[in-house]
């Protein structure tokens, strides 16, 4: 009977054995990324940056309009009208034939188009500024994505793992019954320690699938062939807190963006009360006008004067808009700066403790092994109990989720820290 059992055990493992070395070698079939290679997919693909490029386009675009005011204005008309007058003797219908080209410039607005560059100008810095803020948000969005997946992948082996020791575990009390050794009870309560065990490695292994699901999302590659990650080495970050919330203040997007912002504002009243003053004008038409063919030549030249005298205060309007402009950036800026500082001490308070954990949980994760081998070892020889075996499969299968859930925090954190001061590696 114990020859039997054996041989059963020995079958069994053959078995896993080569399920796990099927398992590696579909694995290696795949590509494998690092967190670089995710980073730059998602540089290139990610739809939100490329709305963001396009966006940023379209700002640069509007300088181009506002510095055509330096430049003519040119149209060609061609034109026929045909009229009819009453007291016109004989009375029959006239007719004109036309064929012109005007010409017209601004000779002095008093600096208005060049305000107006100026504003578009500052508005494109912002727009640029926003953009890297959505690159540096994609960023972080892929390290997050990432860091799930390698965790998720933690979290499987370990759950592997622990389904292995179930196994194991069962099988030795199977023999154990066999032979009159152990109790029934024993025997069920292992059968049930391994449908708990497969239930968490499906868990684990739905929870690794809608990771990479999420990491493809973030890059903006939800269609890309099924692939692999690379460890990330895990390394302790020399950091200085108020070097970094003197960075942030100094750099951050979102920060020079509203500054940007409230410089085209105050740009813009400048732009506004420009519109108290006249514009200059020049206008020249050349063509050709007669009732019939052959046409006539003729020319014109025209200066002209424009001051606007009443609009229905829509001037007076337009400044203390501009002005309203002014202060609503000038506060966003002050509360901007106090949140980025108050999320940056928060997070240095997080890293801090998730680097705490990741040391003590280092040392309990040999020791929670140690403790499962020795149980283990115990039961096999008969002097354990099963009560020891489940409580040490428990209590290495908690260290190893809170280990790998530390080195998700810290490296999240990090990240989250490298996003409000501006950092792009």
């Amino acid at each position: 009977m114990k020859l039997r059992t054996g041989f059963f055990l020995i079958v069994l493992l053959t078995l896993q054995s080569l399920a796990y070395g099927i398992d590696s070698l579909e694995s290696t079939n795949k590509p494998v990324y690092t967190l670089t290679d995710c980073i730059n997919i998602a540089l290139k693909k990610n739809p939100e940056i490329l709305a963001s490029k396009a966006n940023v386009n379209k700002s640069f675009f509007k300088i181009g309009q506002a510095r055509s005011g330096y430049f003519p204005q040119i149209d060609l008309s061609l034109g026929y009208q045909r009229s009819y007058q009453e007291d016109r003797i004989p009375r029959e219908y006239s007719k004109e034939y036309s064929a012109q080209l005007g010409l017209t410039q601004t000779i002095f607005d008093f600096g208005k188009t060049s305000k107006q560059i100026q504003v578009q100008k500052q508005l494109y810095k912002a727009t640029q500024w926003q953009d890297k803020d959505t690159v540096l948000q994609t960023i972080y969005n892929v390290k997050e994505a990432y860091y799930s997946v390698l965790k998720a992948k933690k979290q499987k082996e370990t759950a592997k793992e622990v389904l292995k020791q179930a196994q194991k575990h069962l099988q030795l009390a199977k023999g154990f019954y066999d032979v009159g050794l152990k109790p029934k009870i024993e025997v069920t309560k292992a059968e049930v320690e391994v449908s708990n065990a497969k239930l968490n490695l499906i868990t684990a292994e739905k929870q690794l699938t809608q990771a990479i699901l999420n990491l493809k999302v973030a890059m903006g590659a939800v269609d890309m062939p099924e692939f692999d990650i690379k460890e990330e080495d895990y390394a302790i970050r020399k950091l200085d807190e108020n070097e970094a919330i003197k960075i942030a203040i100094e750099t951050n997007p979102q920060l020079q963006a509203i500054r940007f912002n409230r410089k085209a504002s105050i740009s813009t009243e400048e732009l506004v009360k420009k519109e108290y003053f006249p514009v200059f004008t020049a206008s020249a038409n050349y063509g050709y006008v007669n009732e019939d063919f052959p046409l006539n030549k003729q020319w014109s030249l025209f200066f002209k004067m424009s001051l606007p005298l009443f609009s229905g205060w829509s001037t007076k309007y337009k400044l203390s808009e501009a002005r309203a402009d002014t202060e609503y950036y000038s506060y966003k800026e002050i509360s901007l700066i106090q949140q980025i500082t108050s999320q940056i001490k928060n997070l240095f308070a997080q890293l801090k403790e998730a680097s705490q954990k990741i040391e003590t949980l280092n040392l309990t994760l040999k020791q929670s092994k140690e403790n499962l081998d020795l149980a283990m070892a115990r039961y096999e020889v008969g002097i354990g109990s099963s009560i020891e075996v489940v409580d040490a499969i428990v209590l290495y299968e908690q260290t190893n989720t809170q280990y790998w859930q530390a080195i998700y925090d810290y490296n999240v954190t990090y990240a989250q820290i490298q996003r409000y001061v501006g950092w792009v590696e």
